[in-house]
């Protein structure tokens, strides 16, 4: 119970309090915390989508790995719809669907994945997280400006093809909230070898990180504990099947809602063996390889 109030109830309603604008009706924080509590529920703060491993920046430590695809790709849109309406339709409240890459922006088929989530009623936010090397077009912004409630967040980390200013100003034309997250250092994950970490250690780290809370990632049919467990699995770096829920296995309602409560609430995630972000080594952030 502890851990579910840590990984899921505690964080989904300071995403809520984040994400929904203006002042918090009394029905809605009461709905929230119904949909929290009530018998196999699944409400969650964040589901991080993963549309591309393709990425305009090559950061040389970059904790989701994409400078390591030696062959990026795009995921059909299709396919990301069918896996979103798949998780959503045994979700009560997803409070931000945070659409991902690689780089969100120069993913060719985003306009068909705007238009298919409008339908997701149980979904509160739509979120862009980007680089801002990328300005979308008139067709993306005018879709973007239509979800009910949206947000796009800038990750600056002071690279010169960076335009975070344009793009702020741009989103203020288009009526698109827009935040800008301005990084002059990252805390280093390391290498991609592991580490060899005890389980109570792993649990240790992973109780303490930002990924367990608010950074559960959805690539292809699989949910996972972080996005590094994400890239460190596809990438064929570590097995992943302790990190990952497969969201595409046939299961009931009742069965998936079990399970997936289960792995909201991991004791710890494989992934932590191949990352040293708790040792908090600050290095420059978006150092970009040659």
């Amino acid at each position: 119970m502890a851990s579910y109030y840590k990984r899921v109830f505690k964080p989904s309603f300071r995403e809520y309090l984040y994400v929904i604008p203006g002042k918090k009706s009394f029905f809605g924080c009461l709905k929230l915390l119904w949909n929290l509590i009530k018998p196999n529920a699944v409400t969650y703060p964040v589901a991080v989508t993963v549309l591309t491993t393709y990425c305009s920046l090559k950061c040389a430590k970059c904790n989701n790995l994409m400078p390591c695809y030696k062959e990026p790709y795009h995921i059909p849109a299709e396919t990301v719809l069918k896996d979103i309406e798949t998780l959503l339709s045994h979700t009560d409240i997803c409070i931000k669907l945070e659409l991902l890459g690689g780089e969100p922006f120069i993913y060719p088929e985003l306009n068909k994945v705007i238009e298919g989530v409008k339908k997701f009623n149980n979904v509160l936010c739509v979120a862009f997280t980007t680089n801002a090397t990328v300005i979308p077009s008139e067709e993306t912004l005018k879709l973007i400006a239509s979800l009910k409630n949206k947000k796009i967040v800038i990750s600056d980390y002071g690279v010169k093809n960076q335009k975070p200013e344009e793009l702020m100003e741009v989103c203020k034309a288009y009526g698109i909230p827009c935040a800008r997250s301005v990084s002059e250092y990252w805390a280093d994950p390391g290498g991609l070898e592991c580490r060899e970490k005890s389980e109570e250690q792993l649990g240790i780290e992973y109780e303490k990180c930002y990924s367990s809370r608010y950074c559960r990632t959805l690539l292809n049919g699989k949910m996972y504990a972080c996005a590094r467990a994400a890239s460190l699995t596809d990438l064929g770096y570590m097995d992943g099947s302790h990190d990952s829920f497969d969201i595409r296995a046939k299961r009931s309602d009742k069965e998936f809602r079990k399970e997936f409560r289960k792995f909201l609430t991991l004791d710890y995630a494989d992934a932590c063996n191949y990352c040293d972000h708790y040792k908090s080594i600050h290095i420059p952030a978006g150092e970009q390889l040659e």
